[in-house]
Protein backbone atom coordinates (compact mmCIF):
# COMPACT_ATOMS: atom_id res chain seq x y z
CA UNK A 1 0.00 0.00 0.00
CA UNK A 2 1.56 3.49 -0.80
CA UNK A 3 1.69 6.45 1.14
CA UNK A 4 -0.83 8.26 -0.69
CA UNK A 5 -3.42 4.91 -0.19
CA UNK A 6 -2.65 5.20 3.90
CA UNK A 7 -4.18 8.00 6.14
CA UNK A 8 -2.18 6.41 8.99
CA UNK A 9 1.48 6.85 7.35
CA UNK A 10 2.35 10.61 8.25
CA UNK A 11 4.59 13.50 9.71
CA UNK A 12 4.58 14.19 13.44
CA UNK A 13 5.64 18.23 13.51
CA UNK A 14 6.87 19.98 16.91
CA UNK A 15 7.83 23.60 17.53
CA UNK A 16 8.92 25.58 20.32
CA UNK A 17 9.55 29.25 19.58
CA UNK A 18 11.72 31.65 21.66
CA UNK A 19 8.95 34.19 21.73
CA UNK A 20 7.40 35.56 24.35
CA UNK A 21 3.75 34.35 22.76
CA UNK A 22 5.05 31.14 22.62
CA UNK A 23 6.13 30.44 26.45
CA UNK A 24 2.97 28.55 27.93
CA UNK A 25 3.27 26.08 25.35
CA UNK A 26 4.99 22.85 26.11
CA UNK A 27 8.50 21.78 25.14
CA UNK A 28 9.74 19.96 22.23
CA UNK A 29 9.75 16.76 24.49
CA UNK A 30 6.68 17.15 26.00
CA UNK A 31 5.13 17.98 22.44
CA UNK A 32 7.46 14.57 20.86
CA UNK A 33 6.09 12.26 23.86
CA UNK A 34 2.37 13.53 23.65
CA UNK A 35 2.10 12.90 19.94
CA UNK A 36 4.09 9.37 20.15
CA UNK A 37 1.14 8.34 23.42
CA UNK A 38 -1.15 9.37 20.43
CA UNK A 39 0.32 7.70 17.56
CA UNK A 40 1.14 4.71 19.82
CA UNK A 41 -3.43 4.49 20.71
CA UNK A 42 -4.50 5.37 17.62
CA UNK A 43 -2.02 2.68 16.03
CA UNK A 44 -0.43 5.59 13.69
CA UNK A 45 2.83 4.60 12.27
CA UNK A 46 4.64 8.18 11.93
CA UNK A 47 7.48 8.17 9.27
CA UNK A 48 9.46 10.81 10.53
CA UNK A 49 9.64 13.29 13.31
CA UNK A 50 10.76 17.13 13.03
CA UNK A 51 11.16 19.36 16.04
CA UNK A 52 11.65 22.81 15.73
CA UNK A 53 13.02 25.70 17.90
CA UNK A 54 11.89 28.62 15.64
CA UNK A 55 9.08 31.28 15.79
CA UNK A 56 6.38 31.08 13.47
CA UNK A 57 5.80 34.65 13.05
CA UNK A 58 7.81 35.12 9.93
CA UNK A 59 8.01 32.14 7.34
CA UNK A 60 11.62 30.75 6.40
CA UNK A 61 11.60 27.71 8.98
CA UNK A 62 13.65 25.11 7.30
CA UNK A 63 12.26 21.86 8.79
CA UNK A 64 8.85 23.12 8.29
CA UNK A 65 9.21 23.72 4.12
CA UNK A 66 11.27 20.24 3.99
CA UNK A 67 8.03 18.48 5.35
CA UNK A 68 6.11 20.48 3.41
CA UNK A 69 8.04 19.88 0.09
CA UNK A 70 7.91 15.89 1.07
CA UNK A 71 4.18 16.13 1.28
CA UNK A 72 4.13 17.69 -2.11
CA UNK A 73 6.82 15.27 -3.53
CA UNK A 74 4.49 12.30 -2.43
CA UNK A 75 5.78 10.88 0.33
CA UNK A 76 3.04 11.56 2.75
CA UNK A 77 -0.60 13.21 2.73
CA UNK A 78 -0.98 13.59 6.76
CA UNK A 79 0.67 15.69 9.38
CA UNK A 80 0.53 14.85 13.21
CA UNK A 81 0.99 18.25 15.53
CA UNK A 82 0.27 19.62 19.26
CA UNK A 83 -1.71 22.52 18.24
CA UNK A 84 -2.41 24.16 15.03
CA UNK A 85 -1.10 27.11 16.56
CA UNK A 86 2.73 24.98 15.66
CA UNK A 87 2.07 24.94 11.90
CA UNK A 88 1.74 28.67 11.48
CA UNK A 89 1.38 31.97 13.02
CA UNK A 90 1.85 33.94 9.82
CA UNK A 91 -0.36 34.46 7.11
CA UNK A 92 2.18 33.08 4.42
CA UNK A 93 2.50 29.44 6.08
CA UNK A 94 -1.34 28.90 6.96
CA UNK A 95 -2.27 29.90 3.20
CA UNK A 96 0.23 27.46 1.79
CA UNK A 97 -1.25 24.90 4.19
CA UNK A 98 -5.14 25.82 3.39
CA UNK A 99 -3.97 25.70 -0.54
CA UNK A 100 -2.40 22.15 -0.22
CA UNK A 101 -5.74 20.57 1.17
CA UNK A 102 -7.89 22.28 -1.96
CA UNK A 103 -5.59 20.32 -3.94
CA UNK A 104 -5.92 17.60 -2.12
CA UNK A 105 -1.81 17.61 -1.13
CA UNK A 106 -2.59 17.42 2.80
CA UNK A 107 -5.24 14.33 2.94
CA UNK A 108 -5.77 15.05 7.19
CA UNK A 109 -4.17 17.19 10.04
CA UNK A 110 -4.66 15.42 13.34
CA UNK A 111 -3.88 17.40 16.83
CA UNK A 112 -4.47 14.96 20.25
CA UNK A 113 -8.10 16.84 20.32
CA UNK A 114 -9.35 16.63 16.65
CA UNK A 115 -9.08 16.06 12.97
CA UNK A 116 -9.09 18.27 10.11
CA UNK A 117 -9.75 17.00 6.48
CA UNK A 118 -10.25 19.09 3.04
CA UNK A 119 -14.09 19.42 4.46
CA UNK A 120 -14.68 23.22 4.22
CA UNK A 121 -16.26 23.78 7.64
CA UNK A 122 -12.86 22.35 8.73
CA UNK A 123 -10.62 24.13 6.48
CA UNK A 124 -13.09 27.11 7.37
CA UNK A 125 -12.00 26.17 10.91
CA UNK A 126 -8.82 26.14 10.35
CA UNK A 127 -8.50 29.69 8.71
CA UNK A 128 -9.93 30.84 12.23
CA UNK A 129 -7.55 29.10 14.31
CA UNK A 130 -4.58 30.32 11.67
CA UNK A 131 -6.36 34.29 12.13
CA UNK A 132 -6.47 33.87 15.77
CA UNK A 133 -2.28 32.83 16.23
CA UNK A 134 -1.80 35.79 13.70
CA UNK A 135 -3.81 38.26 15.73
CA UNK A 136 -2.19 37.06 18.65
CA UNK A 137 1.46 37.53 17.86
CA UNK A 138 1.08 40.99 16.17
CA UNK A 139 -0.77 42.01 19.50
CA UNK A 140 2.27 40.56 21.38
CA UNK A 141 4.55 42.65 19.09
CA UNK A 142 2.98 45.62 19.64
CA UNK A 143 3.17 44.93 23.57
CA UNK A 144 6.96 43.91 23.18
CA UNK A 145 7.45 47.16 21.02
CA UNK A 146 5.74 49.46 23.28
CA UNK A 147 7.56 47.83 26.33
CA UNK A 148 11.20 48.54 24.67
CA UNK A 149 9.78 52.03 23.83
CA UNK A 150 8.97 52.85 27.56
CA UNK A 151 12.32 51.47 28.41
CA UNK A 152 14.18 53.62 25.59
CA UNK A 153 12.49 56.52 27.46
CA UNK A 154 13.15 55.75 30.78
CA UNK A 155 16.81 55.35 29.71
CA UNK A 156 16.97 51.30 29.93
CA UNK A 157 18.77 49.48 27.48
CA UNK A 158 16.35 46.66 25.92
CA UNK A 159 17.97 43.22 26.45
CA UNK A 160 21.90 42.50 27.80
CA UNK A 161 24.10 44.98 28.21
CA UNK A 162 27.65 44.64 26.50
CA UNK A 163 30.51 43.37 28.09
CA UNK A 164 32.25 45.68 30.95
CA UNK A 165 28.46 45.85 32.72
CA UNK A 166 25.60 43.48 34.02
CA UNK A 167 22.57 43.55 34.30
CA UNK A 168 21.21 43.25 37.67
CA UNK A 169 17.63 41.65 38.80
CA UNK A 170 14.83 42.96 41.10
CA UNK A 171 16.70 41.14 44.07
CA UNK A 172 19.83 42.98 43.56
CA UNK A 173 21.15 39.95 42.58
CA UNK A 174 23.38 39.43 38.83
CA UNK A 175 21.19 38.07 36.38
CA UNK A 176 22.16 33.98 35.93
CA UNK A 177 23.97 34.29 32.60
CA UNK A 178 26.41 37.18 33.76
CA UNK A 179 26.41 35.60 37.34
CA UNK A 180 29.81 35.75 39.36
CA UNK A 181 30.06 34.93 43.14
CA UNK A 182 33.19 37.66 42.78
CA UNK A 183 31.57 40.01 41.32
CA UNK A 184 28.32 39.99 43.50
CA UNK A 185 30.53 40.12 46.55
CA UNK A 186 32.38 42.97 45.25
CA UNK A 187 28.83 45.38 44.58
CA UNK A 188 27.35 44.27 47.50
CA UNK A 189 30.33 46.14 49.20
CA UNK A 190 28.92 49.66 48.14
CA UNK A 191 26.53 49.75 50.16
CA UNK A 192 24.10 51.10 48.14
CA UNK A 193 20.88 50.24 46.10
CA UNK A 194 21.98 48.45 42.59
CA UNK A 195 20.58 50.03 39.35
CA UNK A 196 19.42 47.35 36.42
CA UNK A 197 22.44 48.08 34.92
CA UNK A 198 26.04 48.23 36.74
CA UNK A 199 29.54 48.67 35.64
CA UNK A 200 31.15 45.17 35.88
CA UNK A 201 33.96 45.99 38.74
CA UNK A 202 36.25 43.75 36.78
CA UNK A 203 35.65 43.53 33.31
CA UNK A 204 35.05 46.93 33.55
CA UNK A 205 38.15 48.14 34.47
CA UNK A 206 40.00 46.19 31.17
CA UNK A 207 37.81 47.93 28.79
CA UNK A 208 39.02 51.17 29.92
CA UNK A 209 42.10 50.15 29.10
CA UNK A 210 41.49 48.60 26.21
CA UNK A 211 39.70 52.21 25.31
CA UNK A 212 42.74 54.10 26.03
CA UNK A 213 45.15 51.89 23.86
CA UNK A 214 42.58 52.54 20.83
CA UNK A 215 42.59 55.81 21.28
CA UNK A 216 46.54 55.82 20.76
CA UNK A 217 46.07 54.76 16.86
CA UNK A 218 49.30 53.14 17.21
CA UNK A 219 46.98 49.58 17.28
CA UNK A 220 45.90 47.19 14.16
CA UNK A 221 42.51 45.01 15.01
CA UNK A 222 44.60 42.38 15.37
CA UNK A 223 47.40 44.09 17.46
CA UNK A 224 43.90 44.71 20.15
CA UNK A 225 43.04 41.18 19.97
CA UNK A 226 46.52 40.71 21.67
CA UNK A 227 46.83 43.52 23.83
CA UNK A 228 42.65 42.58 25.23
CA UNK A 229 44.20 38.96 25.65
CA UNK A 230 47.10 40.11 27.73
CA UNK A 231 44.70 41.98 30.20
CA UNK A 232 42.47 38.78 30.73
CA UNK A 233 39.67 40.56 28.76
CA UNK A 234 37.74 37.49 27.43
CA UNK A 235 34.22 36.74 26.47
CA UNK A 236 31.88 36.57 29.19
CA UNK A 237 32.18 32.42 29.26
CA UNK A 238 36.28 32.75 29.80
CA UNK A 239 36.89 30.68 26.82
CA UNK A 240 36.75 32.59 23.77
CA UNK A 241 39.21 35.11 22.67
CA UNK A 242 37.74 38.45 21.52
CA UNK A 243 37.00 38.26 17.83
CA UNK A 244 37.37 41.26 15.02
CA UNK A 245 33.57 41.95 15.12
CA UNK A 246 32.95 41.57 18.25
CA UNK A 247 36.10 44.05 19.20
CA UNK A 248 34.90 46.34 16.22
CA UNK A 249 31.26 46.32 18.08
CA UNK A 250 32.56 46.92 21.60
CA UNK A 251 34.76 50.18 20.57
CA UNK A 252 31.81 51.54 18.54
CA UNK A 253 29.08 50.83 20.99
CA UNK A 254 28.17 54.64 22.72
CA UNK A 255 26.94 52.67 25.55
CA UNK A 256 30.28 52.99 27.31
CA UNK A 257 30.08 56.91 27.35
CA UNK A 258 26.43 56.90 28.53
CA UNK A 259 24.00 56.60 25.32
CA UNK A 260 21.82 53.54 24.04
CA UNK A 261 22.14 53.00 19.89
CA UNK A 262 18.98 51.10 19.09
CA UNK A 263 18.16 50.41 15.58
CA UNK A 264 20.55 52.88 14.42
CA UNK A 265 18.90 55.99 16.81
CA UNK A 266 20.96 57.08 19.69
CA UNK A 267 19.24 57.87 22.65
CA UNK A 268 21.04 59.95 25.06
CA UNK A 269 18.56 61.53 27.70
CA UNK A 270 17.48 59.90 30.96
CA UNK A 271 20.19 57.43 30.50
CA UNK A 272 20.09 55.21 34.07
CA UNK A 273 23.54 53.85 34.06
CA UNK A 274 26.93 55.35 34.89
CA UNK A 275 29.60 55.85 32.15
CA UNK A 276 32.40 54.05 32.07
CA UNK A 277 34.57 56.28 29.59
CA UNK A 278 34.13 60.00 28.51
CA UNK A 279 32.84 61.00 25.24
CA UNK A 280 35.90 62.95 24.37
CA UNK A 281 38.12 59.31 24.79
CA UNK A 282 35.35 57.81 22.82
CA UNK A 283 35.22 60.01 19.75
CA UNK A 284 39.45 59.44 19.78
CA UNK A 285 38.72 55.92 19.58
CA UNK A 286 36.34 55.75 16.35
CA UNK A 287 39.14 58.44 14.75
CA UNK A 288 41.93 55.89 15.23
CA UNK A 289 39.80 52.95 14.31
CA UNK A 290 38.26 55.24 11.10
CA UNK A 291 42.44 56.16 10.30
CA UNK A 292 43.39 52.61 10.59
CA UNK A 293 41.00 50.69 8.30
CA UNK A 294 42.07 52.90 5.60
CA UNK A 295 45.29 51.27 5.84
CA UNK A 296 46.54 48.44 4.32
CA UNK A 297 48.69 45.13 5.50
CA UNK A 298 52.05 45.79 5.50
CA UNK A 299 54.89 43.51 5.29
CA UNK A 300 57.50 45.37 7.98
CA UNK A 301 56.41 47.81 10.49
CA UNK A 302 58.46 51.17 10.88
CA UNK A 303 58.40 53.10 13.70
CA UNK A 304 57.64 56.71 11.90
CA UNK A 305 56.45 55.53 8.43
CA UNK A 306 53.10 57.34 7.30
CA UNK A 307 53.55 60.03 9.94
CA UNK A 308 55.43 62.61 8.11
CA UNK A 309 55.03 64.72 4.54
CA UNK A 310 57.51 65.65 2.37
CA UNK A 311 58.26 68.96 2.70
CA UNK A 312 58.50 69.94 -1.32
CA UNK A 313 56.18 67.72 -2.54
CA UNK A 314 53.54 67.19 -0.27
CA UNK A 315 53.79 63.65 -0.58
CA UNK A 316 54.50 60.92 2.37
CA UNK A 317 57.36 59.42 3.96
CA UNK A 318 58.06 56.11 3.73
CA UNK A 319 60.34 53.27 5.07
CA UNK A 320 62.55 50.33 3.65
CA UNK A 321 65.15 48.63 4.57
CA UNK A 322 68.56 48.73 2.69
CA UNK A 323 71.67 46.97 3.74
CA UNK A 324 70.83 46.01 7.60
CA UNK A 325 69.34 49.88 8.16
CA UNK A 326 66.45 51.36 7.60
CA UNK A 327 65.68 54.60 5.87
CA UNK A 328 63.01 57.20 5.58
CA UNK A 329 62.38 58.84 1.92
CA UNK A 330 59.57 60.34 0.08
CA UNK A 331 57.15 57.96 -2.14
CA UNK A 332 57.75 61.05 -5.34
CA UNK A 333 54.33 60.10 -6.46
CA UNK A 334 53.86 63.38 -7.64
CA UNK A 335 56.72 62.85 -9.62
CA UNK A 336 58.60 66.11 -9.45
CA UNK A 337 60.49 66.14 -6.33
CA UNK A 338 63.98 66.94 -5.90
CA UNK A 339 64.33 65.30 -2.09
CA UNK A 340 66.34 62.49 -3.40
CA UNK A 341 68.95 62.16 0.13
CA UNK A 342 67.34 59.32 2.69
CA UNK A 343 67.38 59.28 6.26
CA UNK A 344 68.54 56.79 8.55
CA UNK A 345 66.47 56.19 11.50
CA UNK A 346 68.90 56.36 13.85
CA UNK A 347 68.99 60.19 12.58
CA UNK A 348 65.16 60.90 12.40
CA UNK A 349 65.06 59.10 15.80
CA UNK A 350 67.79 61.84 16.98
CA UNK A 351 65.65 64.97 15.91
CA UNK A 352 62.32 63.69 17.19
CA UNK A 353 64.01 63.60 20.45
CA UNK A 354 65.50 67.08 20.15
CA UNK A 355 61.65 68.02 19.63
CA UNK A 356 60.41 66.22 22.59
CA UNK A 357 63.55 67.67 24.72
CA UNK A 358 61.81 71.13 24.19
CA UNK A 359 58.80 69.41 26.97
CA UNK A 360 60.67 68.45 29.25
CA UNK A 361 60.57 70.09 32.50
CA UNK A 362 63.17 70.35 35.54
CA UNK A 363 62.35 67.87 38.37
CA UNK A 364 62.99 69.85 41.16
CA UNK A 365 60.62 72.48 40.07
CA UNK A 366 57.85 69.69 39.99
CA UNK A 367 56.86 69.31 43.77
CA UNK A 368 57.68 73.40 44.73
CA UNK A 369 55.90 74.78 41.93
CA UNK A 370 52.54 72.31 42.73
CA UNK A 371 52.80 72.74 46.61
CA UNK A 372 52.89 76.88 45.78
CA UNK A 373 50.07 77.09 43.71
CA UNK A 374 47.76 75.22 46.23
CA UNK A 375 48.66 77.59 48.63
CA UNK A 376 47.46 80.27 46.58
CA UNK A 377 43.94 78.25 45.90
CA UNK A 378 43.17 77.84 49.14
CA UNK A 379 40.40 80.07 48.85
CA UNK A 380 39.16 79.37 45.81
CA UNK A 381 38.28 75.87 46.51
CA UNK A 382 36.18 76.88 49.74
CA UNK A 383 34.31 78.94 46.76
CA UNK A 384 34.01 76.40 44.77
CA UNK A 385 32.44 73.94 47.14
CA UNK A 386 30.09 76.46 47.82
CA UNK A 387 28.72 77.21 44.31
CA UNK A 388 29.07 73.60 43.19
CA UNK A 389 26.71 72.82 46.35
CA UNK A 390 24.32 74.98 44.66
CA UNK A 391 24.28 73.65 40.97
CA UNK A 392 23.99 69.85 42.21
CA UNK A 393 20.84 71.28 44.03
CA UNK A 394 19.88 73.05 41.05
CA UNK A 395 20.86 70.04 39.10
CA UNK A 396 18.85 67.51 41.15
CA UNK A 397 15.46 69.69 41.06
CA UNK A 398 15.84 69.83 37.34
CA UNK A 399 16.09 65.93 37.01
CA UNK A 400 13.10 65.38 39.21
CA UNK A 401 11.24 67.73 37.49
CA UNK A 402 11.84 65.43 33.95
CA UNK A 403 11.07 62.44 35.69
CA UNK A 404 7.89 63.60 36.77
CA UNK A 405 7.04 64.57 33.39
CA UNK A 406 7.77 61.63 31.72
CA UNK A 407 5.62 59.59 34.92
CA UNK A 408 2.80 62.22 33.43
CA UNK A 409 3.70 60.94 29.37
CA UNK A 410 3.70 57.23 29.44
CA UNK A 411 0.73 57.07 32.85
CA UNK A 412 -2.07 54.85 32.32
CA UNK A 413 -4.48 58.06 31.98
CA UNK A 414 -2.34 59.78 29.86
CA UNK A 415 -3.06 57.38 27.28
CA UNK A 416 -5.36 59.70 25.10
CA UNK A 417 -3.24 62.90 25.55
CA UNK A 418 -5.41 64.60 27.65
CA UNK A 419 -3.49 65.26 30.93
CA UNK A 420 0.07 65.88 28.40
CA UNK A 421 0.04 65.49 24.52
CA UNK A 422 2.70 65.13 22.17
CA UNK A 423 3.56 68.41 21.61
CA UNK A 424 3.81 69.94 25.49
CA UNK A 425 5.79 66.94 26.54
CA UNK A 426 8.91 67.34 23.77
CA UNK A 427 8.47 71.58 24.22
CA UNK A 428 8.98 71.21 28.48
CA UNK A 429 11.36 68.24 27.98
CA UNK A 430 13.69 69.93 25.58
CA UNK A 431 13.22 73.40 27.60
CA UNK A 432 14.34 71.51 30.85
CA UNK A 433 17.03 68.84 28.70
CA UNK A 434 18.31 72.92 28.03
CA UNK A 435 18.71 73.67 32.17
CA UNK A 436 20.23 70.51 32.31
CA UNK A 437 22.66 70.66 29.92
CA UNK A 438 23.60 74.51 31.27
CA UNK A 439 23.55 73.20 34.24
CA UNK A 440 26.55 70.09 33.56
CA UNK A 441 28.25 72.47 32.07
CA UNK A 442 28.80 74.85 34.87
CA UNK A 443 29.54 71.95 36.90
CA UNK A 444 32.02 70.28 34.67
CA UNK A 445 34.15 73.74 35.59
CA UNK A 446 34.64 73.04 38.79
CA UNK A 447 36.59 70.04 39.86
CA UNK A 448 35.54 69.14 42.76
CA UNK A 449 37.36 70.80 45.80
CA UNK A 450 38.84 73.46 43.29
CA UNK A 451 42.69 71.36 43.42
CA UNK A 452 42.17 68.39 41.91
CA UNK A 453 43.18 69.82 38.49
CA UNK A 454 46.47 70.62 40.17
CA UNK A 455 47.12 67.01 40.93
CA UNK A 456 46.25 66.17 36.85
CA UNK A 457 48.72 68.85 36.15
CA UNK A 458 51.21 67.38 38.14
CA UNK A 459 50.84 64.05 37.08
CA UNK A 460 50.74 65.21 33.00
CA UNK A 461 54.04 67.19 33.80
CA UNK A 462 56.06 64.19 35.73
CA UNK A 463 55.33 62.01 32.41
CA UNK A 464 56.90 64.12 30.44
CA UNK A 465 60.60 64.24 32.68
CA UNK A 466 61.76 61.13 30.97
CA UNK A 467 60.23 61.37 28.52
CA UNK A 468 62.51 61.62 25.45
CA UNK A 469 65.00 58.91 26.89
CA UNK A 470 61.97 56.70 27.42
CA UNK A 471 61.03 57.09 23.70
CA UNK A 472 64.32 55.68 22.72
CA UNK A 473 63.78 52.41 24.57
CA UNK A 474 60.09 52.05 23.90
CA UNK A 475 58.48 49.96 21.03
CA UNK A 476 57.50 50.59 17.70
CA UNK A 477 53.98 50.71 18.83
CA UNK A 478 54.68 53.17 21.72
CA UNK A 479 57.13 55.36 19.44
CA UNK A 480 53.92 56.09 17.20
CA UNK A 481 52.01 56.90 20.05
CA UNK A 482 53.54 59.15 21.76
CA UNK A 483 54.58 61.26 18.25
CA UNK A 484 50.63 60.96 17.39
CA UNK A 485 49.98 62.65 20.79
CA UNK A 486 52.51 65.34 21.05
CA UNK A 487 52.90 66.21 17.33
CA UNK A 488 51.24 67.37 14.53
CA UNK A 489 52.36 68.43 10.75
CA UNK A 490 55.13 66.84 10.84
CA UNK A 491 57.57 67.38 8.29
CA UNK A 492 60.88 66.37 6.34
CA UNK A 493 62.88 68.23 4.21
CA UNK A 494 66.61 68.24 3.86
CA UNK A 495 67.18 65.32 6.10
CA UNK A 496 65.45 67.83 8.96
CA UNK A 497 62.01 67.50 10.87
CA UNK A 498 59.90 70.28 11.49
CA UNK A 499 56.67 69.88 13.95
CA UNK A 500 54.06 71.37 15.65
CA UNK A 501 52.97 70.58 19.18
CA UNK A 502 49.50 69.67 19.99
CA UNK A 503 47.67 71.30 22.70
CA UNK A 504 48.14 71.42 25.38
CA UNK A 505 52.00 70.61 24.48
CA UNK A 506 52.32 73.75 22.48
CA UNK A 507 51.86 75.58 25.75
CA UNK A 508 54.33 73.21 27.86
CA UNK A 509 56.82 74.12 25.17
CA UNK A 510 56.36 77.70 25.56
CA UNK A 511 56.82 77.30 29.45
CA UNK A 512 60.13 79.70 30.78
CA UNK A 513 61.31 76.50 32.21
CA UNK A 514 60.80 74.22 29.61
CA UNK A 515 63.38 72.81 27.45
CA UNK A 516 66.66 75.08 26.28
CA UNK A 517 65.15 77.81 29.00
CA UNK A 518 66.17 75.78 31.63
CA UNK A 519 69.43 76.73 32.39
CA UNK A 520 69.10 80.60 32.28
CA UNK A 521 65.82 80.03 34.94
CA UNK A 522 67.32 78.05 37.04
CA UNK A 523 70.99 79.15 37.77
CA UNK A 524 70.09 79.75 41.43
CA UNK A 525 71.47 77.34 43.57
CA UNK A 526 67.88 77.71 45.93
CA UNK A 527 64.85 75.74 43.60
CA UNK A 528 62.35 77.07 46.09
CA UNK A 529 63.26 80.48 45.93
CA UNK A 530 63.35 80.03 41.97
CA UNK A 531 60.05 78.88 42.30
CA UNK A 532 58.55 81.03 44.34
CA UNK A 533 60.33 84.20 42.62
CA UNK A 534 58.61 82.70 39.33
CA UNK A 535 55.01 82.48 40.79
CA UNK A 536 55.16 85.52 42.57
CA UNK A 537 55.07 87.41 39.26
CA UNK A 538 52.18 85.25 37.94
CA UNK A 539 49.22 85.68 40.55
CA UNK A 540 45.87 84.06 40.18
CA UNK A 541 44.97 86.14 37.41
CA UNK A 542 44.81 83.56 34.26
CA UNK A 543 46.09 86.20 31.59
CA UNK A 544 49.20 86.21 33.88
CA UNK A 545 49.59 83.03 34.62
CA UNK A 546 48.77 81.14 31.25
CA UNK A 547 51.29 78.36 32.08
CA UNK A 548 50.10 77.02 35.16
CA UNK A 549 46.81 78.66 35.43
CA UNK A 550 45.26 77.29 31.78
CA UNK A 551 45.55 73.72 32.66
CA UNK A 552 42.57 74.38 35.20
CA UNK A 553 40.46 73.94 32.56
CA UNK A 554 41.77 71.31 30.24
CA UNK A 555 40.94 67.69 31.49
CA UNK A 556 44.76 66.04 31.02
CA UNK A 557 43.47 62.73 32.60
CA UNK A 558 43.75 60.65 28.82
CA UNK A 559 46.82 62.03 28.45
CA UNK A 560 48.25 61.52 31.79
CA UNK A 561 47.28 57.59 31.41
CA UNK A 562 48.85 57.18 27.85
CA UNK A 563 52.22 59.34 28.25
CA UNK A 564 52.75 57.08 31.67
CA UNK A 565 52.45 53.92 29.95
CA UNK A 566 56.07 55.12 28.46
CA UNK A 567 57.06 54.22 31.81
CA UNK A 568 56.79 50.89 32.06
Amino acid sequence: MSYQESPTRLIAYCRRSQEREDRQVLSNDAQKRTLLEYAENHNIEIVDIYVESQSAYKKGRPLFNKMLNRIEAGEVDCILTYHLTRLARNSFDGGRIIYMMDDDVIKKIITPESEFTGHSDDKFMMQIHFAMAKKSSDDNSQFVKRDIKSKLLKGELPGTVPLGFLNIDRAGRITPAQYSPQKQQILEQLERPLKREEIDPIDGKLLRMLFEEASKGVYTLAGLQNYAQGIGLETRNGKKKLSKCVLTNLLSNPYFYGAIRYQGKIYNENIQHDPLISRELFDRVQHALARKSKGRHRRHQFSYSGLMRCGECGCAITAEWQKGHVYYHCTYKKGSCDQRKWIREEQLQEQLLCILTDLSIPEAFIKPACDKVRELHKSEAKSSESVRRKLQSQYNACKQKLDGLLQLKISPNNVSGELLSDEEYLAQKRALNEDLESIQSKLGAIHGDGTQWIDDCQSFVEALINLPDNLAMASCEEKRGVILLVCSNLVLKDCKVTAEYQEPFATIAKFPLAGANQKARLESSDCNDTVSKTLEKRPLDPNLCIEWQARKDLNLRPLVLETSALAN
